[in-house]
């Protein structure tokens, strides 16, 4: 799978993993950004917790339930930690 990029905000969750098992993301701006999984791929709350990245952290080939406290988590989303836009380069497998 080829690696892909966004750029997301904080005004909303972007789906950056579809259903999958393992995710790869790294943020590549300046602002932070905020990593959340869920079980289903309905669209999440702005408000929802997640983990907090910093440029250039990330995960490489993670399994989401290792980063995720949900058993049959396989969604992972991304949106900006604040008002500002955040890059998020992604490819989940």
């Amino acid at each position: 799978m080829a690696l892909a990029s966004t750029q997301v905000t904080s005004n909303a969750y972007v789906l950056i993993g579809n259903n999958v098992t393992t995710i790869t993301f790294q943020c590549q701006s300046n602002n932070p950004i905020v990593v959340a999984i869920t079980t289903t791929s309905v669209g999440i709350a702005t408000t929802a917790p997640g983990l907090i990245y910093k440029f250039p952290e990330g995960e490489l080939k993670k399994t989401v339930a290792s980063i995720s406290h949900d058993a049959g988590a396989t969604y992972v989303w991304a949106k900006a930690l604040t008002g500002f836009t955040a890059k998020v380069v992604y490819e989940g497998a």
